[in-house]
């Protein structure tokens, strides 16, 4: 979970220390606060060990070599072939690129005051509707058929 300003998540993690100091790092792929039972290293390649396992189960092989429709074959292995080509640039931006700092500040430090109260994402305001034509009350004794 990315502890944004804006989310409820940022006022329960606001006293742990960041790691990531890059904002641009900022998402669901990349570890920007510190955990007391995991090193990054172990978090980072606990996760590349399970997507290689899912992704090299025999018979998800089994679909990408053998299956039936020539279309689905190509399309799965273009996206086998992309997603390879990430995994590594992946496992080269964390042990080349990406700077990660061992004392960094807390979460509340590093990004002040929290914003969730400002931000009302997930609710639907619609406008009040008013009638296209104004209702008069029908005199006693009439009424509409139906």
């Amino acid at each position: 979970v990315t502890p944004h300003r804006w989310t409820p998540f940022f006022r329960i993690a606001s006293d742990r220390k960041v790691i990531q100091k890059d904002v641009r790092l900022w998402d669901y792929k990349h570890q920007v606060l510190a955990m007391t039972g995991l090193k990054p290293w172990m978090l980072f390649f606990a996760v590349k060990l399970i997507e290689v396992a899912v992704q090299s189960r025999p018979k998800a092989l089994a679909r990408i070599l053998f299956h039936p429709d020539p279309e689905q074959r190509h399309s799965m292995r273009w996206y086998t072939k992309m997603g390879r080509r990430v995994w590594l640039r992946e496992v080269w931006g964390f042990l080349a690129r990406d700077r990660r700092v061992s004392d960094g500040p807390t979460l509340a430090e590093f990004w002040g005051a929290p914003q969730d109260a400002e931000e009302e994402s997930m609710i639907v305001r619609r406008p009040v509707r008013r009638p296209a034509v104004e209702s008069h009350p029908l005199p006693e004794g009439r009424r509409l058929a139906g």
